[in-house]
């Protein structure tokens, strides 16, 4: 089996860069990475911001800091610089305010918008900012999360219920990723946001309650098994409590994806122990004590159900992560 490699990370600031080039290099740098725009700053000292980006492969993830500045994606600049993407933009700090077409959208932290990048956008932020941004490719999101592009921008309040659930776990799962991007599955980070991004989406608009609440219980349940994965106790009906359903109502939801409770919480402890033994920083650990961190009480069934999973074992991966 071929070594996993980490996502690819770039990262940039404004702060070494003159003052009186920094709007340049800001703009140049998101023409090239990200999307063509405008950036206005009337904060003294001019703009002051930075950037992480993943490259999830399919999607890319940037989380971008900054003072109080607007972005602007002209219609010169969308003919100049076309993009055919879905941005999902999750506001973690500034209020901000965003206009497309003819529809405008005050948005406060904890916030998510959904937009389409083809048509020219406003974007402006009161103060200091922070948001974490999901570029997904228009026919990627089609298939993957609602079949049809948003005709305006799309705010997803997170006040109560469901939303503020799915909210939540999108906000962990993306920051997660900016925190240790090479930790990061490439593979099934776009995948798990796009459930959550779908669920929201649908909720949203209305006619899909069903569908948002099913993703609520099993997003619950995900969160609560990668939390618990070091307990070697850890089992269907503990998951199943923490969800707020019955085990056999959790197991039907699971069933949709051909899994039960007890298989997700083997995949996915094999899934964090295939990570950790991946991970240069982790080599100190041996085997035995990176299976006894994922729950695994017996080294033994460890290597059985792990040589099963991925066709190697424990140790060969480690081996071939090295070479």
């Amino acid at each position: 089996m071929p070594t996993q490699r980490p996502p690819p990370f770039t990262q940039i600031s404004t702060d070494a860069v003159p003052p009186s080039q920094r709007l340049d290099y800001w703009e140049a740098y998101n023409a090239s990475v990200l999307v063509g725009l405008k950036c206005s700053s009337f904060a003294e000292g001019g703009l002051r911001a930075t950037q992480s980006n993943v490259d999830l492969g399919v999607v890319r993830l940037a989380e971008i800091r900054g003072n109080e500045h607007v972005i602007e994606r002209t219609p010169h600049l969308a003919r100049m610089h076309p993009k055919d993407s879905v941005f999902a933009s999750l506001v973690l700090e500034s209020s901000a305010f965003f206009y497309q077409g003819k529809a405008c959208e005050q948005v406060e932290p904890g916030e998510l918008l959904v937009y389409d990048t083809r048509h020219a956008y406003l974007f402006g932020f009161t103060g200091n900012m922070r948001l974490l941004l999901l570029d997904m490719p228009s026919a990627w999101f089609h298939t993957h999360c609602v079949r049809d592009t948003p005709a305006r921008p799309v705010k997803i309040h997170a006040g109560t219920g469901s939303g503020r659930v799915l909210s939540v776990a999108l906000r962990k799962l993306l920051a997660g990723v900016m925190r240790r991007p090479a930790a990061a599955d490439a593979a099934s980070v776009p995948e798990e946001a796009c459930e959550l991004l779908r669920a929201m989406l649908l909720d949203q608009i209305g006619g899909a309650r069903v569908s948002a609440l099913r993703a609520s219980h099993m997003l619950v349940a995900r969160s609560f098994i990668d939390d618990h994965l070091h307990d070697a106790a850890l089992c269907a009906e503990q998951v199943a409590q923490a969800a707020g359903v019955s085990l056999r109502h959790l197991n039907r939801l699971f069933a949709a994806d051909g899994l039960t409770v007890s298989q997700v919480i083997l995949e996915r402890r094999l899934e964090r122990a295939a990570t950790d033994l991946r991970a240069p920083a982790l080599r100190r650990y041996s085997v035995a004590e990176i299976a006894y961190r994922r729950g695994f009480a017996s080294q033994a069934h460890f290597a059985r159900v792990f040589r099963a999973r991925f066709a190697m074992t424990p140790t060969q991966m480690r081996s071939a992560s090295v070479a």
